[in-house]
């Protein structure tokens, strides 16, 4: 068991997606336009008890509709660029990934609220939550905010603990080939993340 909902995003192969469903991750995202359906499906079916999340690139509303089909996957997640009305007779729930260092925050959180479950909270570089932590606090008292920003490992426990936020997103990596990965840098966030 983790100690907060847990996001794991951009993952491309078995190795990374077995190795977070063993760790009790909720959520694994998927770049479904980079990933073909039979190797998306080969992945899906070796996992149990995780939520599949359809991670989108892409701002065509029928490129989407199409995809989630095609793929169906639990969640759906797209960014700022997505009309949201024109996606919101797909039927499943919508994460919504928004950028701390671009986007206009109050306002899309205000626009999209009714739109979409959780807003991904993302970054352009590793010091985008430097002097936002107020900012981001406030927000997630206000709406379901998973953060995707670099968490200094040593503030984790306080984010977790002490903040509004429903939980964290984290990147996958690359195999080193096929069925070999360096699991490091998730195996140290993980493991602090799981309750005694």
């Amino acid at each position: 068991m983790l100690k907060t909902l847990v996001k794991v995003s951009s993952i491309t192969n078995l190795s990374d997606a077995r190795y977070c469903a063993g760790m009790g991750v909720d959520f694994l995202g998927f770049p479904l336009e980079q990933i073909p359906v039979e190797k998306f499906t080969e992945i899906r079916n070796w996992l149990a008890g995780v939520q599949i999340v359809g991670e989108f690139s892409t701002h065509n509303a029928e490129d989407i509709k199409a995809k989630v089909a095609e793929y169906q996957p639990d969640i759906l997640e797209i960014d700022t660029k997505v009309n949201l009305v024109a996606i919101q007779d797909i039927a499943i729930p919508k994460i919504l990934r928004v950028n701390i260092d671009s986007d206009n925050l109050p306002a899309v959180f205000a626009a999209s609220a009714p739109y979409v479950s959780q807003f991904l909270l993302v970054g352009d570089s590793p010091q985008s939550l430097d002097g936002m932590e107020g900012s981001v606090e406030i927000w997630s008292a206000q709406y379901p905010i998973l953060v995707g920003l670099e968490i200094p490992e040593s503030d984790l426990d306080e984010w977790i603990e002490q903040s509004s936020i429903k939980g964290i997103g984290l990147v996958a990596g690359d195999e080193d080939r096929p069925g070999f990965r360096d699991f490091t840098d998730l195996m140290n966030i993980l493991e602090k993340l799981e309750t005694e």
